[in-house]
């Protein structure tokens, strides 16, 4: 509410109810009193002590804010307050007797201090409330400002890791074939550098569409390709797919790139992949027949997959492992546009 509507609300209520509570003037019984002697006398003390409290609320709420000086806060308002609202009273409390010219002045004076710090106090909640209520919006907004910078944060460290992940296998990989095969090296870098443009062209994505997660794989299958040729079947189950579902970026290359390294491939044991959707979900299954000797890992791979899932989604990815198939579960994530 504006604080305009909300003093000019507060002084009419306070100025209709305070002549009918302290002064027992009815506009039953007698209008005239009820409106002149009444409201229109207590609206000009009840309009001149809101104001005057609310500009010391203000003023020490500027100068001492909450949580900070908090101490210092609550002793000025009180204090200035107590002191002021007791001076005006007085005030009011003189110049009513003066006019009235009956009673006893002390009367008036414990009239007036009694209805004042009534008010006074009533203002002064009012404006604090509204102020502590401020600064809780504040810190809210403040907390979901935080909580979405370090998740951004968290999310910028993940997407990093893939890309020397990714350049270290390719180059282990690349280093492999070198020797034997000079011309097959100088096609898979080349394919190599199709795949990184792509990895640098999505690294502001924090979701991708599977469409275009299944044309980097493509690329990526190419090179994989050169190297292995027969031995490594990948069978993409395309019409049963959501393509437009998303997915984390390079999630299906990381999850490809781990079934090669840590399985054996030859003709007699060629290994097969399949990419394929159950329910609402985008599955990569392929035979077991790990390594006798493990390649080298930096291990970023799964854990990357499934920290950028929980960071985006807060949806884990499913790894089922028996003694056939290593199957690995990507939520996928529908994006409205």
């Amino acid at each position: 509410m504006d604080d305009r509507k909300m003093m000019l609300i507060g002084i009419i209520v306070s100025s209709m109810l305070i002549p009918i509570f302290f002064f027992n003037s009815s506009p039953l019984e007698n209008l005239r009193a009820y409106l002149v002697e009444g409201i229109l006398v207590t609206s000009i003390f009840s309009s001149i002590l809101w104001v005057v409290n609310r500009t010391i609320v203000f003023s020490i709420l500027e100068n001492y804010p909450f949580p900070e000086k908090t101490s210092q806060n609550v002793f000025l308002q009180v204090t200035l307050i107590v002191i002021v609202t007791f001076i005006l009273a007085n005030i009011i409390a003189y110049i009513e007797h003066q006019l009235r010219s009956d009673g006893v002045y002390l009367e008036y004076v414990e009239r007036e201090v009694g209805i004042s710090a009534i008010l006074s106090a009533f203002v002064c909640a009012v404006y604090n409330s509204i102020h502590i209520f401020h600064l809780y919006k504040k810190t809210l907004v403040e907390k979901e400002r935080l909580q979405k910078e370090n998740i951004q944060s968290q999310l910028e460290i993940l997407k990093n890791q893939v890309k020397p992940h990714f350049l270290f296998n390719s180059l282990n990989t690349l280093a492999s074939i070198i020797p034997d095969e000079p011309e097959m090296a100088v096609d898979y870098v080349q394919k190599l550098s199709k795949v990184y443009r792509y990895i640098l062209e999505i690294k502001d994505k924090k979701l991708i569409p599977v469409e275009e997660e299944l044309a980097c794989i493509k690329a990526y299958l190419f090179m994989l390709k050169i190297r292995f040729g027969e031995n490594l079947q990948v069978n993409i189950q395309e019409d049963n797919l959501d393509l437009d579902s998303h997915v984390v970026p390079l999630s299906l290359q990381l999850l490809i790139e781990n079934a090669v390294k840590h399985n054996v491939i030859s003709s007699k044991r060629p290994l097969h992949i399949a990419i394929f959707q159950e329910n609402n979900r985008l599955k990569v299954r392929n035979n077991l027949q790990k390594k006798d000797q493990q390649m080298l890992s930096t291990g970023t791979g799964l854990n990357n997959i499934r920290s950028r899932y929980e960071i985006l989604s807060k949806q884990d990815i499913e790894v089922l492992e028996n003694k056939e198939y290593f199957v690995v579960s990507l939520p996928l994530i529908e994006v409205l546009s």
